[in-house]
């Protein structure tokens, strides 16, 4: 409830136990209910978000106690693990405009974007850009029901001072413990933040929220969105990137994965088993239904970036660092040269995928698909293979700065 509307509630029915007010304090009470009605209404609150996590993976107890044939999965504890660090690998002289990365803690994203050949990255935060052109840092603005991250202000500053970005509006709208938007609201902000972005910085290229697999349920999503758009704009919906994410998680109420999204009565959609995680048909039968929704509802035209994809799933469930490095190097093979002449961006001599981001650098939460061990500072074992399949395979672009 607004405080307006509280204090006119208060005006209306005193409680009987207040005593009577005198004139000057009914005249100053009175005002201050104008100063309060006067005050602009905010669809979202401008406050700090989070956190976003939920239960993407099982709990050791939802599978059945340990994964690892009854064994504790407690690590051993930090002071006893002794790993001598590799020598430390030459900087890159090179960085590919298509492979990227997803910086979950606090480096220095140009020392690892020269470090494994990754010329974009985003960090799920809109910031003040340095001075550089690579690595390429696609800001993000986050939405909740009762959030915006950074709030209008700070987006005004950034757009009119940082002209020809990527701006990804919201992140995972589609799940209940990230941003949490049902596709009729997400639709509204959508809009705002497109106007309100191009509106200071015509330039700048606008990207949909990533939902986080393209199942038949998230699909679903996505054509509600386009049909509120439509309905309340009396247009479709403007969009310059398309993104998407990559994982292969369970879709169920109430378990682990990525649940039901929020404005939808199903209880399941599809019930993907752990084993399920890193495979890599499923990965490629979502990045193609994508690609088919997108040409089959005027898409087709526009480029599309998978912003996140992965093994979230630990070590202990079947997913070694082995399985992961492999994972990579095959979902990143299948990118770089998967085609279709019939959905594919013609701009892009028909390839299904123009950017990708693994996910992620380093994240405190999810080690498997870590490129870097950012206490020894060294690639990981997943990270050498994006560097080796970067200087091997993908076409590269000067690096503008040394490290």
């Amino acid at each position: 409830m607004r405080l307006s509307s509280f204090l006119a509630m208060q005006v209306k029915n005193p409680p009987a136990y207040r005593p009577t007010f005198s004139w000057i304090r009914r005249v100053l009470f009175i005002l201050l209910i104008g100063i309060s009605l006067s005050l602009p209404p905010h669809r979202i609150q401008t406050r700090v978000c989070g956190p976003f996590q939920g239960g993407l993976t099982p709990s050791q107890e939802a599978i059945g106690g340990s994964a690892s044939g009854g064994e504790s999965l407690q690590e051993e504890p930090a002071s006893t693990i002794s790993v001598p660090a590799p020598p430390e690998l030459p900087a890159l002289l090179t960085l590919s405009p298509r492979a990227g990365f997803g910086l979950a803690e606090k480096a220095d994203p140009l020392l690892w974007a020269r470090r494994l050949g990754a010329g974009w990255y985003l960090d799920w935060a809109a910031r003040s850009q340095p001075d550089l052109l690579a690595p390429e840092h696609w800001q993000m603005v986050r939405i909740t029901p009762t959030c915006l991250l950074p709030n209008v202000q700070a987006i005004r500053q950034l757009a009119s001072r940082y002209p020809g970005l990527v701006w990804v509006i919201g992140n995972e709208p589609d799940v209940i413990w990230q941003d949490n938007l049902t596709p009729e609201v997400y639709a509204q902000h959508y809009h705002e933040l497109y106007y309100l972005i191009k509106g200071l910085d015509p330039r700048a290229s606008i990207a949909t929220a990533g939902v986080s697999q393209a199942t038949p349920l998230r699909l679903a999503y996505l054509d509600r969105v386009l049909a509120a758009y439509q309905r309340m704009y009396g247009s479709p919906m403007p969009v310059d990137w398309w993104t998407v994410h990559g994982f292969i998680l369970r879709e169920e109420r109430n378990s682990w994965g990525v649940d039901i999204p929020p404005g939808f009565q199903e209880n399941q959609g599809v019930l993907y088993e752990i084993a399920d995680h890193a495979r890599l048909d499923l990965f490629r039968e979502h990045i193609i239904a994508f690609r088919q929704w997108m040409a089959e509802n005027g898409y087709r035209q526009k480029p599309l970036a998978l912003t996140e994809f992965g093994v979230l799933m630990p070590s202990e469930y079947g997913f070694p660092p082995e399985l992961v490095a492999d994972f990579l190097e095959q979902t990143f093979n299948w990118l770089d040269t998967a085609r279709d002449p019939q959905t594919g961006y013609p701009t892009d001599e028909d390839h299904l995928v123009q950017r990708w981001a693994w996910f992620s650098l380093s994240d405190p939460l999810y080690l498997g698909s870590n490129l870097a061990d950012l206490d020894q500072d060294i690639l990981t074992q997943t990270g050498m293979r994006f560097r080796e399949f970067v200087l091997g395979r993908l076409p590269s672009q000067p690096a503008l700065l040394e490290p």
